[in-house]
């Protein structure tokens, strides 16, 4: 029988044990970055309807939850822009 594939050749393989287990990582780091991300956007909402549901309470209290939500939103805005990664470099430097 004829061989189609020829195993004694000088060449890497297309596709390695390490390549494949570094590929794992970074799909399982992804995995969990959208998770904490979605957690953080959870806690942010939580905390957003709380200070409306404390406004006829306490009115100070409510305002600083507010405040303290959207200086959140707008700091993971701003950290979401300037990591995200393109080719392992910084998107805004393209």
């Amino acid at each position: 029988m004829k061989q189609i594939y020829h195993f004694d050749c000088a060449r890497p393989p297309a596709l390695t044990e390490k390549m494949l287990r570094i590929e794992i990582e970074r799909r399982k780091t992804l995995r969990q970055t959208a998770l904490v991300a979605l957690a953080g956007a959870l806690i942010n909402w939580c905390l957003f309807i709380a200070a409306f549901l404390l406004y006829t309470v306490n009115i100070f209290l409510s305002i600083a939850c507010i405040s303290y939500t959207f200086a959140a939103i707008y700091g993971a805005g701003a950290i979401a822009a300037v990591y995200v990664n393109r080719r392992d470099t910084l998107w805004l430097l393209h």
